[in-house]
């Protein structure tokens, strides 16, 4: 064993973990753009650990970076341009939701930590010399002979950004999820090629890490470590490459060196009863600050995690000294053996230097994470947790100031997704000035962000925190694991008291039935590398903004929402609060999408007051698997020509939603949006339709309001809400040849129904919108009341519900009190529309070569006739799991033979029989062809008369 100089955090949180699957944002799971039901690659970016069929494909339109780019620009025609990327306003409020799989919270069965973080440009790609250790292409600045990157990102393409970016494939076909090599040249975005390539963590970052001498100071069990660097942990043993992550960086939390993520939020079932939001110390012990008492806001667990975070806690790592060059670190033997100095100790006794850096020392703004406790949810299970324990940081004021006891004022839920609730930090600055920090200025730089979540759970098999993150009480207080325990591979395993864990082990449990029977044991299944794993999920890019100011709303043909507020339109006062208003979810039924989920709304309950804001907002994707009969709704189709219906009788895979209010969450039709008796009144006068509309809906949308130059406004959101602006979209018009969206009489004319529902032209079914991303921007809250919303394509009773509402609060806060622990509204039990005319019906009950056990429509006609004969239903082929969905509408699972007559029997019988004897002589045709051919130009090929012949003559 090779002693291991390391700071005194080297033995930290060891921990096992489970599936974890983020819905809101989108997480990828490590996927990118395949249209499978399972993912291309596992190891494209990160190590998620997850099972294959989770996660969520890329939120793009269908095409190459001309469709859209890094940066989530698409480029139309007649010099538009359209940013097709999620993004949130500083300070907005953001529900993180996840599902995680064994369990979390004050569950006797496991502990548990979820770690939250995020990472923009400025730190994965960073344009200060001395953020990271040195590297080849970026030697500080006293080097005679400077990298040619030296003050410069050193990946950045021009406007290409290299990290983090998602990857763009480069033609429609191309999926974009290979692994990116490991070299500088395909790290840097230059060529269409290397844009293919997904990075979050760089190059040099990774480079560094496989270089590094790993902390030989872990408990590893009985794994042997493959590696000197720090790409071998316990978990990882022969370090495997994902991306350009750190294997033992992404399995220990709070790691010892520096990382470019910033943290957001530690929960953990050690956590207080309130949230743990900075720390301080008291006799040279670190506690815990916050709103509330020391018994309210402490334990050692949060103390020690937020005084380790490198949000404000300085990390060290080894360099090659100022006065050197960056060949003095590169042309080592330590660094070439990969065997790089991981402790001051020794790389100061070897002549380099050892620098220590925390976020808090480079950006103005950077608080701790906040530390609070993790929702109870039980073990083998992707669903909800069961109670309101997940932190909603929207529950505090701006300086911090608690509402209500910090709990449950906003975005009630009592049985939710596990979830917390992020305010969005504001852009920081830095404190040696932006240009010489980030010179395209931190706006630039938090244009391109990614969320990180990891789930951790531990048993307690053996002790796995130090003695600071438990408490004194504890009994494994100073009695952590550590190489002390690692199994002397020398040695028996079965004799090494040390361990407390070796694999698979037998376990002997009765001295047996008798003398001569032998012991009793049993065999258990215990995998030591399992035993402190990480799982994690990570997003896809987005974008964190700066509040608008602009001072009215947007050309729509830009497909840019009207930022509503009071006149002039516009700028969002700072201390009134944004809630993000998202879609989760992905096309097909409950058994397709998981353990991804279908469509719903994020949040689906919101209690706001007067004055707060809604930022409507959600994207897709058009690379799900193909998804139809029931089990996904409308187009466009794939390949999408988006004005004809060359594609659509195939299942699409596109994702679209809107929002239509109606009357309560109990209906599943939109309340009378027009305030006119007949379809002639809108037609008549359009002004007319317009002032009536907006004078129907006034009372029942929440920015109502008899200001009328502001009720204009609130009108076309919510118009907008309803129909995603399809008909002024100028990048829509332009892909479809300004042609309009089908009427309903040209609708009925198309007689299939899959081609009439997947039509690129069908606005009913929202297909004219080319891209999966929407905006539909600022929406005030500006009266009180109780208001329900459904997403007319998506929502589909008895399948799925997509439904959600806005409670807005009466100026002495009433008006939205829960209802057993729940926000809802009355359920009338009548559900009214006022204009509505029916569609062309198929019969689908009564087309059997189609699957139709899943409430297929049934015709009225004028010549009904009842039926005698026994039917049974034909099972649709739905929940498959391989491949890229079912191309055919209602493909059938049963084959047609179980609903043939008997004549169609007997002639199926027959024509196998036919078949079967034609195979034979065929066979037996081939095998003497063959036959003929091997014996051509010897003495008797083909003469026979040898059979008859003297013996003389054979010889």
């Amino acid at each position: 064993w090779e002693t291991m100089k390391f700071i005194a955090l080297s033995a930290l949180l060891s921990l096992a973990t489970a599936d974890v699957y983020m819905h809101n944002p989108r997480g990828s799971n490590d996927r990118n753009c395949e249209r499978n039901a399972n993912r291309n690659n596992g190891n494209r970016l990160f190590d998620s650990q997850n099972n294959a069929a989770g996660g969520y494909a890329c939120p793009r339109a269908v095409g190459d970076e001309t469709t859209q780019n890094e940066d989530g620009i698409a480029t139309f025609g007649g010099g538009i341009t359209q940013d097709k990327k999620i993004y949130y306003y500083e300070g907005s409020v953001l529900p993180i939701e996840w599902t995680n799989q064994h369990g979390c919270g004050p569950n006797s069965k496991v502990n548990c930590e979820i770690i939250v973080q995020y990472m923009c440009e400025d730190t994965a790609d960073p344009q200060v010399n001395n953020f990271w250790p040195w590297s080849q292409q970026k030697w500080g600045p006293n080097d005679a002979g400077q990298g040619n990157k030296a003050g410069e990102q050193a990946f950045r393409s021009n406007t290409n950004i290299a990290s983090p970016r998602d990857g763009i494939p480069r033609d429609a076909n191309d999926a974009a999820t290979d692994t990116i090599p490991n070299n500088v040249e395909s790290a840097t975005p230059n060529t269409k090629e290397t844009r293919r390539f997904g990075m979050h963590e760089n190059y040099d970052y990774y480079d560094r890490c496989s270089h590094t001498e790993r902390n030989k100071g872990l408990y590893t069990a009985d794994q042997r470590m493959r590696r000197n660097d720090q790409r071998a942990t316990r978990q990882n043993p022969n370090g495997n490459r994902n991306g350009y992550e750190c294997p033992e960086e992404r399995d220990y939390y709070p790691w010892w060196h520096p990382t470019p993520w910033i943290d957001v939020a530690v929960l953990t079932n050690e956590g207080p009863s309130k949230p743990c939001t900075g720390v301080t110390t008291t006799n040279s012990e670190y506690v815990c600050t916050g709103d509330g008492t020391l018994a309210e806001m402490h334990t050692n667990r949060c103390a020690y995690y937020l005084s380790n975070s490198q949000n404000k806690h300085k990390k060290g790592f080894c360099d090659a000294p100022s006065s050197g060059t960056a060949t003095t670190k590169t042309d080592s033997q330590a660094w070439k053996q990969r065997k790089w100095y991981n402790n001051q100790a020794d790389c100061e006794a070897n002549g380099m230097e050892w620098k220590e850096i925390s976020h808090d020392d480079i950006l103005n703004g950077i608080d701790y994470p906040i530390c609070g406790q993790t929702s109870f949810s039980r073990v083998n299970h992707l669903g909800n947790s069961m109670d309101d324990a997940n932190i909603d940081a929207s529950n505090y004021l701006a300086d911090g100031t608690p509402q209500n006891n910090g709990q449950n004022v906003y975005l009630p839920e009592s049985n939710n997704a596990n979830r917390f609730v992020w305010t969005i930090p504001t852009i920081p600055t830095a404190k040696n000035g932006d240009a010489n920090y980030f010179q395209a200025g931190m706006e630039e730089a938090y244009k391109s962000c990614t969320l990180r979540l990891r789930y951790n759970i531990s048993t307690s098999d053996f002790p796995q925190w130090p003695a600071d993150a438990m408490e004194s009480e504890s009994g494994w207080a100073n009695a952590m694991v550590d190489h002390n325990n690692n199994t002397n591979l020398n040695r028996n395993k079965d004799d090494d008291p040390n361990t407390p864990l070796i694999q698979d082990p037998y376990i002997y449990t009765g001295a047996g039935d008798s003398a001569t029977t032998g012991s009793q044991f049993v065999s258990l299944a215990v995998n030591t590398n399992q035993y402190g794993r990480t799982f994690q999920d990570r997003s896809y890019k987005f974008a964190i903004k700066k509040r608008p100011t602009s001072t009215s709303c947007d050309n729509p043909n830009d497909d840019l929402a009207c930022r509503m507020a009071d006149s002039p339109k516009i700028e969002v006062p700072g201390n009134n609060r944004i809630f993000n208003l998202n879609v989760r979810g992905k096309r097909g039924n409950i058994v397709q999408t998981y353990p991804s989920v279908e469509y719903d709304f994020v949040p689906n309950r919101l209690k706001l007051d007067t004055n707060n804001f809604v930022h409507f907002q959600w994207t897709g994707s058009d690379y799900n698997p193909r998804r139809g009969c029931n089990n996904g709704e409308g187009g466009p189709p794939d390949p999408n020509t988006f004005y004809t219906s060359a594609n659509a009788n195939k299942n699409s895979r596109a994702d679209r939603s809107n929002i239509i209010f109606m009357n309560t969450m109990a209906e599943n039709v939109p309340m009378d949006m027009l305030g006119v008796q007949s379809q002639d009144d809108i037609s008549s006068n359009f002004d007319t339709a317009v002032t009536m509309s907006m004078s129907a809906i006034k009372a029942n949308v929440p920015c109502g309001t008899n200001n009328d130059a502001n009720m204009e406004d609130c009108y076309r959101a919510v118009q907008r809400l309803a129909y995603l602006n399809q008909q002024s979209d100028g990048g829509s018009l332009i892909l479809r040849r300004d042609r309009k969206c089908l009427t309903e009489e040209e609708l009925d004319q198309i007689k299939n129904k899959n081609e009439r529902e997947n039509h690129p032209l069908n606005c009913a079914k929202l297909n004219a919108k080319p891209y999966p991303y929407f905006d539909g921007g600022l929406m005030k809250m500006t009266q009180a009341g109780k208001y329900a919303y459904f997403g007319s394509r998506n929502n589909n009773f008895s399948n799925r519900d997509q439904t959600g509402i806005i409670c807005v609060r009466n100026g002495d806060g009433s008006g939205c009190e829960d209802v057993d622990g729940v926000l809802q509204d009355q359920n009338n039990g009548v559900t009214t529309a006022a204009i509505r005319s029916k569609s062309f019906c198929n019969d689908e009950a009564s087309d059997y070569s189609k699957g139709n056990n899943f409430g297929a429509a049934s015709c009225i006609t004028l010549d009904e006739s009842i039926l005698e004969a026994e039917t049974q239903a034909s099972t649709q082929a739905d929940n498959d799991k391989i491949g890229d969905g079912n191309e055919e509408p209602c493909d059938t699972i049963i084959f047609f033979f179980q609903q043939a007559t008997l004549e169609e029997k007997i002639g199926l019988a027959i024509a196998l029989l036919f078949v079967g004897m034609g195979s034979a002589w065929g066979g037996y045709y081939t095998y003497n062809r063959i036959q003929a051919r091997q014996n051509a130009g010897k003495k008797f090929a083909g003469n026979k008369k040898w059979k008859n012949a003297p013996a003389q003559d054979m010889l």
